[in-house]
């Protein structure tokens, strides 16, 4: 292939993580496209913290543009465009449209990042984050490159504001093609979109895992090592008072939580106090495998009442779990689960005991057909669905596909194609 392509992420590149975002930038990569992981939002005021995402020096490193080598000829270029975004907390006191404003602008204008980072793309990626804000201007500067629309996070949940949730609207209504995860996320839209089958062309593509990682053998990683544990491996927040509750009843296991988003202080002190809990502020992707495969059991222990309004469906981390046939306790997420082999519960006294039971398991099998989620499957479809971009300026008005290429399948405004009712359930 050929042709340059854009993700729109709130990822950084160095990260690594095993998710959606960066395989199908993997993906494109490889098959040839000169590939740019464009991560946002990064604001200003990220200069002061000391976050993965959020901090001086990617902030700084980023705007001026990282390159990294992912084999031999081929690399992926890492920007962003630090702006004047605030907390989500002003918002109670300050409007929408003020906020989005702040969101999209910078010091420097975006038309000069476009030109020095996004020139000649034929297609741009959108994830399910706050980079959603800039599809009307990247449509106004590159009118004939395709728009995709990612949402492996659907962004129709409580906790979001009703001000982002317009600007996914927006993005759903402008793609060119959005790619669901699942049925969930299709059920999500259509209760917040009137016609959304008609409005909006979309099919289902899955996440995927790299199987072959989770069917190895490996070192026990040090912290887990001569322990029975219970780990959970994620990037969503946890049910912490579960999590004491949980180590207080069964003080021969030893639970670990691996999370990127740091817990509050209070919640840090209490787990240092508890001798069988213990809270990892992240590793590297690579390490997932070996904690996964060594670990006694997975659980997956959300903040209740998560899944009813997160239409997440069944997760990585859960193919992770069934490649490596780890029994897995799953707290406050999909029913869903329950039908493929994964023990779901919804109180604090069902998980412990559950929890008590997977710990004596060696060895679980699950109802659940992992054929075709191996990530390399899912990139090729990915691409499949990219299709040829061209290598023109998509700016100057040449290259990516015309106005009659973006229309619907069967020539309506929507439609799904490419799948059925038995394959977007994951």
């Amino acid at each position: 292939m050929a042709g340059k392509i854009v993700f729109i992420t709130s990822h950084n590149w160095d990260t690594r993580r095993q998710g959606g975002f960066h395989k199908l930038a993997e993906a494109a990569c490889r098959a040839g496209l000169e590939t740019v992981f464009f991560s946002f939002p990064r604001p200003y005021y990220g200069l002061l913290l000391k976050r993965e995402q959020l901090n001086a020096e990617v902030i700084r490193k980023l705007s001026a543009g990282a390159r990294y080598e992912l084999e031999e000829g081929k690399e992926i270029l890492n920007v962003t465009f630090p702006t004047f975004r605030i907390p989500d907390a002003c918002g109670k006191i300050v409007p929408a449209c003020v906020m989005n404003f702040l969101l999209r602008h910078s010091l420097g204008t975006f038309r000069g990042f476009a030109r020095k980072f996004l020139e000649g793309t034929g297609c741009f990626v959108f994830e399910s984050c706050e980079g959603i804000a800039f599809v009307d201007k990247i449509r106004r500067r590159f009118p004939k490159a395709r728009i995709i629309y990612r949402p492996s996070d659907p962004l129709v949940y409580a906790s979001v504001p009703e001000r982002t949730r317009e600007l996914e609207k927006n993005m759903l209504l402008k793609a060119d093609r959005t790619l669901l995860v699942n049925n969930e996320g299709l059920e999500a839209y259509r209760k917040v979109i009137p016609e959304f089958d008609r409005k909006v062309s979309y099919t289902i593509l899955p996440n995927g895992v790299d199987l072959a990682p989770y069917m190895r053998r490996y070192p026990e990683p040090e912290a887990i090592k001569g322990r029975k544990s219970v780990v959970y491996v994620g990037a969503w927040g946890v049910e912490w008072p579960l999590l004491y509750k949980a180590a207080e009843a069964l003080p021969k296991l030893h639970f670990f939580v691996v999370c990127p988003n740091y817990p509050d202080k209070s919640v840090l002190g209490k787990v240092e106090r508890i001798p069988n809990l213990t809270y990892v502020p992240g590793i590297k992707s690579a390490e997932v495998p070996s904690w996964i495969t060594n670990c006694t059991a997975v659980m997956v222990p959300y903040v209740t009442d998560f899944y009813k309004d997160r239409p997440l469906g069944i997760t990585a981390k859960y193919y992770q779990a069934m490649a490596a046939h780890k029994p897995v306790v799953a707290y406050s997420d999909t029913e869903t689960l329950a039908g493929v082999g994964v023990t779901v519960t919804y109180t604090y006294e069902d998980f412990i005991a559950e929890v008590g039971k997977a710990a004596a398991e060696k060895y679980r099998s699950y109802d659940f057909d992992l054929t075709g989620r191996d990530w390399e499957v899912i990139g090729k479809k990915f691409l499949a669905e990219v299709g040829d971009i061209g290598t023109d300026d998509a700016a100057d008005g040449q290259g990516g596909p015309g106005p009659e290429a973006r229309a619907a399948p069967d020539g309506g405004a929507g439609g799904m194609t490419g799948t059925s009712g038995a394959e977007v359930s994951e």
